[in-house]
């Protein structure tokens, strides 16, 4: 299972918010819709898990593990 996906179930259920609840705010007219983000189904684009991450009172990067790392994009550098 997908780091995110654990996190917003966590999230959802500590809020106690139901999937209908999750999907009225981000108007979907389907619960299945935010449902299948949940279950790694669908994949979210950045602009519904910003407004997820704030209807959980989360930081986006709360449900990513992300790290960046610099790359030499120079070709001619060694």
């Amino acid at each position: 299972m997908l780091v995110y996906t654990e996190r917003l179930k966590e999230e959802r259920k500590k809020k106690g918010f139901t999937y209908a609840y999750m999907a009225k705010q981000l108007g979907y007219k389907s619960r299945s819709t935010y449902r299948y983000i949940e279950l790694g189904v669908t994949a979210p684009k950045l602009s519904i898990m910003t407004q997820i991450a704030f209807i959980l009172g989360k930081p986006i990067s709360y449900f990513f593990n992300l790290e960046v790392q610099e790359t030499n994009t120079n070709p001619k550098a060694s």
